[in-house]
This record gives structure tokens, sequence and C-alpha cells, in this order.
């Protein structure tokens, strides 16, 4: 009788021994999965400010190509002819004709975002954005018509564009100055790499547009465009608004290259201001 009651006290030690060993390595297997959950993935939108440094370049001023308004005007005979043709034989550019300030207009920027938790206060990062610049000014032509009337030439504003490409990547970290259980904020540091491209410069008269070319005239499909390096810093605040989906509004200020030509290479301040939507 004892033995049989040793053996079932045996046999029920052994059983609620196992189920708690079980119970055991799962709690473990848990922590243990969520230690391993480092990485982040995200999209960014977000408006992008540019300097005005490299804007210059769409102003089609002949110090920037030889190829540009003036050339398009007045040094291509059967354009020349049609341009006569609007505004009689008489006008010209004046010294301030071409865009007294050139800067593009507001660009807004969209892309993907990698995050690797590395502590409690820092994560590494890696961004990457697609921004289409857009150029719009004016340039005045001086037009002498006898038969407007006026004492004195009269003056027509013409529009001129340009667009552009770039592409950024920008690889830092962020260091946390505050957090809890739903927010962060932080500031960051990063390096960029910048892919630019010119996709068109021109003006319109009459609304019929004439290309302006930076390469060579005879070598219309050819565009400006390269690499350039710099780095800035940002700041940002993170609020998590469910147990994988975070916001993360934020700052960028980046001090970069920008390379459209060998002779055309300017650094310039940036800005960026956006919210990321982050899975985790």
């Amino acid at each position: 009788m004892r033995s049989k009651l040793f053996l079932s006290f045996l046999s029920f030690f052994l059983l609620t021994s196992s189920i708690s060993a079980q119970d055991d390595y799962d709690y473990d297997e848990d922590e243990e999965f969520e230690d391993t959950v480092k990485f982040s993935f995200g999209i960014n939108f977000g408006a992008y400010f540019s300097s005005h440094k490299t804007a210059e370049i769409y102003s089609g001023r002949p110090t920037i190509t030889p190829f540009g308004v003036e050339f398009v005007l007045f040094e291509q005979p059967l354009l020349n002819q049609t341009f006569q043709s609007i505004y009689g034989p008489s006008f010209r550019l004046e010294d301030d004709a071409y865009p007294v300030e050139s800067t593009y207009r507001t660009a807004s920027e969209i892309g993907l975002h990698v995050e690797y938790n590395l502590s409690e206060v820092i994560d590494l990062y890696l961004d990457v954005n697609i921004t289409q610049l857009k150029f719009e000014h004016f340039f005045t032509l001086s037009i002498d018509d006898p038969n407007n009337g006026f004492v004195g030439p009269t003056y027509e504003q013409i529009p001129i564009f340009g667009e552009e490409n770039r592409f950024h990547l920008n690889l830092g970290a962020q260091f946390s100055m505050y957090h809890d259980e739903y927010a962060n904020l932080y500031f960051s540091v990063f390096g960029s790499l910048n892919n630019t491209q010119m996709r068109r410069n021109y003006f319109v008269i009459n609304n019929q547009e004439y290309e302006i070319f930076h390469v060579a005239f005879d070598r219309p499909n050819q565009r400006l465009g390269g690499i350039g390096y710099g780095g800035g810093t940002g700041l940002g605040f993170k609020y998590r608004l469910m147990d994988h989906l975070t916001t993360d509004f934020y700052y960028n200020l980046s001090y970069v290259q920008v390379n459209l030509s060998e002779a055309f290479q300017p650094y310039g301040f940036n800005h960026g201001l956006g919210i990321r939507v982050i899975w985790h």
C-alpha cells in the first residue's frame, strides 16, 4: 500500500515538474525572441527645402551656359525670325534681365527608413529618399515698339523653368534625450550621399517651350548630374501608437555638395521636415 502511494506521489511530482519546466522554457523563448527583434521599417513623407546655390544653374545666364537664353533668342536664325515676328525687330535683354535671386520651390520627398536598435538610447538608421525639385522664375525682355503708344521700351516677363531629380541616402545614429513607454525625443547625426540629375531647363514664349542646353547644342539628350557628399544633424520625436506602430516627426539640417558638372559642385545647407510611419 505504501509503495503504491509512493509511486503515485512520485508520478504526480514528475508530471507537475515537467509542466513547470515547459512553462519556463516557453517564457525564456519569448524573452529571447523579444531580444532579437532589433530591426524596424518605415516610410518617410516630408518637405524638402534645397539650398539656392544650385538653382542658379537654371537661370539661363551666359556665364552658366553658352547655350542659354541669349543663344536661343539671338544666335539661331530660324528661331530669331520667330521671335521677331512676335516682338518686332528690336528686342533685347537688359543687364538686369535675369532672375535677381534664383531659388527652388519647396519640394516633397518620399522614401524608405530602416532602423536598428543598438541599445536603449541609440538607434542606427538608414534613409533613402527621392525628391523632384522645380525652378520657376522670370527673365525680362525689353521691347522697342513704335506702335505701342509709350515713350521708351515696354517689358515682358518670360517664365523660365528647371526640373531636377535627387536621390538621397542618409546613414546615421539617433541618440535618445528622453524616452518612456510611449515617447522618445532624440537628436541625430548622419552622413549623406546624393545623386542629382538635371531633367529639363527651358523657357516659354506664346505657349511654346524652348530648351536651354548645358552640355552641347548638338547633344540635346545629355543632361548634367553626378554624386555629391556631405553630412548633417536633426531632431525627432517618436510616439508609439500601438505595439507595432510608431510615428516619428523629424527635422533634418544637412550641409552637402551637389554635383551637376565638373565646374559646378556647390556646397549648401538643406532642410527637411516630415513624418515617418514605422513598423517594428
